[in-house]
């Protein structure tokens, strides 16, 4: 995210985006192309809410590892490791990560039952339509190591 943006998102400030705009236009538009390029890159997370949504999900993978984090919004470990899972999407580009928060929607509260989720946070690993592997507990290192090894 480049620096202007990054401040307004932090800040809500428009004062941010004051040297966008003294630059005019046509230098305006570079710079922010310029700026964007050089973007750290941006967590590839996505948010499942119902079992339709996860078999749709899993389809789309085919054969690629997808990685599954079970959580609720009020899950004290799930919102420590949280932040981790988001880099590993980063990291592992050829991996999809998907997240279901179980207390978001009676349907994600259904998929997590029908799934065998007992433990918060759970990790469910799937390659080709089967689940493979699975870990519970905010577990970072385990979770990696998970990764790297079914990839």
């Amino acid at each position: 995210m480049s620096r202007c943006l990054l401040l307004v998102a932090l800040l809500g400030c428009a004062d941010a985006f004051r040297p966008v705009l003294a630059a005019g236009p046509r230098s305006a538009s570079l710079l922010l192309q310029q700026r964007a390029r050089s973007s750290p890159p941006v967590a590839v997370v996505v948010d499942i809410s119902s079992t339709e949504e996860f078999e749709k999900a899993l389809d789309e993978a085919g054969p690629a590892l997808v990685v599954v984090d079970y959580s609720t919004s009020w899950c004290g470990p799930c919102k420590i490791i949280a932040p981790k899972f988001d880099e590993f999407s980063e990291q592992y580009k050829s991996v999809t990560f998907l997240k279901v928060m179980g207390d978001s929607s009676p349907a994600a509260d259904k998929l997590m039952r029908s799934q065998g989720v007992r433990a918060l946070p759970s990790f469910h690993f799937w390659k080709n339509k089967e689940q493979i592997e699975s870990i519970s507990g905010a577990k970072t290192q385990a979770l990696q190591d998970a990764i790297e090894a079914n990839m």
